[in-house]
């Protein structure tokens, strides 16, 4: 494709991302809420106190006599310029988000039930952090690719990614997983060798200084992510020649140094030390002891938790996501094969977060539709799919199949809600199970733009898998016209 063509489907094919992530309104669930909070704490007091609100939610932190969300702030600052234009229209209309919360002493917001307003700025803040950043993993996970291989294979490896797994369900809601995922492939689009126009191949200091910002901000958007950020940027500067390694410290260093001051102003001004988090301070009796152990509720990783990540039916993302199991193979020998550091890099962001999380106290996430915390990695995993060999001749067949499963699954989560009980087979017990009875978007705030509009249960399904499926074939086509108008000036 010449590069107009190429400029042309980027933008066709983040219109299409966002028309599907745009689709889906979320819950107002504990984690989503405690993002938002803070995001209105920010536009509507200046302040990064939750005090208003601490009552919609079980994921805060007590501090000194006040209410804190104990969640990483980047998504939710993120979620300030959109939230901030939503307020501007609710006080022109003279309406304030406001919520019922139902729960005990012991438990609170056992059940969150917000007003329109409430529900309207919990959108807008998740579509245009969560929902931009799935966008961005589907854009450069295809540039990643697209210096490998043909456009085509790209696409498709990319597409994979975003739809194919739980990146599309957590891209539909206020979590910080999907930001985190944007941020630390960012990262290593920016150090990708493939990329570079220098002559010795090293990024440019700009370009070093964005991934050290990535990276920062990766680990702000969900500090679990501290751990594989780290791991890459040091990869990186070992396998530089020794003289290399001080400058491009340097600009590492000074890209992550700004995210790197305010996230640690934020943790000292509100739980005393920019190395404190809000998990310190849970007020939950079960997350205060598990968090109180180890570090951050963190141990060796078992044989449950490696298992129950990886195939249980109960979190399996291999069960949930089959394609990515293909992916991982492919991916893997690519990255041996032809020493790919940024596949290499990629792949250990899942293996050190499948290592953490199989030593967390719950390494099932809670109520969760998949392995939540493994999402900054799945598209590493996904890209295996471009690299896929096309003989024998079944083998295509065999992986659309697999890609047309997870494509269906992913897709029914996001439907039904990614607030899944913690036992029992997500799929048949939770995803399927509500959508043959039409409990979609049942969870209190939940909806989409079908329901919006008067369709009934199932019936909100038919619109936005029309706009996949002909958005897909387009696309596809696209690439087609791309290809053949190249061939035809050569």
């Amino acid at each position: 494709m010449k590069r107009a063509d190429v400029r042309a489907f980027r933008l066709t094919y983040a219109a299409w991302l966002f028309g599907i992530f745009a689709y889906f309104i979320p819950a107002a669930t504990w984690n989503p809420v405690s993002h938002f909070n803070l995001t209105r704490a920010i536009v509507e007091h200046g302040s990064i106190r939750v005090d208003p609100y601490a009552s919609s939610t079980g994921d805060r932190a007590f501090v000194n006599g006040h209410w804190y969300s104990d969640k990483a702030p980047v998504a939710s600052v993120l979620a300030v310029p959109a939230y901030a234009v939503a307020r501007i229209g609710h006080l022109i209309r003279g309406v304030e988000p406001g919520f019922e919360a139902y729960g005990t002493e012991r438990i609170p917001a056992i059940r969150v039930i917000p007003n329109k307003a409430f529900q309207q700025g919990l959108y807008v803040s998740s579509l245009f952090t969560s929902g931009i950043a799935g966008i961005a993993v589907g854009l450069l996970l295809f540039e990643l690719l697209r210096r490998r291989v043909a456009t085509r294979r790209a696409f498709l490896g990319s597409a994979a990614a975003v739809l194919g797994t739980i990146i599309l369900p957590y891209g539909a809601s206020f979590y910080g997983h999907v930001p985190a995922a944007a941020f630390m492939l960012g990262a290593i689009v920016a150090l990708d060798e493939r990329g570079q126009r220098l002559p010795d191949g090293l990024p440019s200091p700009a370009r070093l200084r964005i991934a050290g910002a990535c990276l920062a901000l990766a680990a702000g958007s969900e500090y679990l992510v501290f751990a594989p950020a780290s791991v890459v940027g040091i990869w990186y500067l070992l396998k530089l020649e020794p003289r290399r390694r001080l400058p491009v410290l340097w600009n590492l260093g000074l890209g992550a140094a700004i995210p790197a001051l305010a996230l640690g102003s934020y943790h000292a001004a509100a739980f005393g030390a920019p190395w404190r988090t809000g998990y310190s301070f849970e007020t939950q009796p079960e997350f205060a002891v598990g968090h109180s152990v180890g570090l951050m509720g963190i141990h060796l990783p078992t044989l449950d938790g490696l298992f129950g990540l990886t195939f249980s039916v109960r979190r399996g993302l291999f069960y949930v996501s089959p394609l990515l199991l293909a992916g991982l193979l492919f991916a893997v020998r690519r990255a041996v094969t032809r020493r790919d550091w940024a596949l290499g890099a990629g792949l250990s962001v899942t293996l050190v977060l499948l290592f953490l999380n199989a030593g967390y106290y719950m390494w099932w996430g809670g109520a969760a539709a998949g392995p939540r915390h493994l999402i900054p990695g799945l598209a590493f995993l996904a890209a295996g799919i471009a690299f896929v060999r096309t003989r024998p001749p079944w083998v295509p067949y065999v992986l659309g199949a697999l890609a047309c499963i997870s494509v269906v699954n992913a897709l029914g989560i996001t439907f039904v809600g990614v607030e899944a009980p913690e036992r029992g087979d997500v799929l048949r017990d939770f995803v399927w199970g509500r959508m043959r009875i039409g409990r979609i978007a049942a969870m209190p705030g939940a909806s989409n733009l079908g329901l919006r509009m008067g369709l009934p249960p199932v019936g909100s399904v038919l619109p936005v898998v029309a706009w996949t499926g002909f958005g897909f074939l387009y696309l596809m086509r696209l690439i087609h016209r791309g290809s053949a108008r190249k061939r035809l000036v050569a």
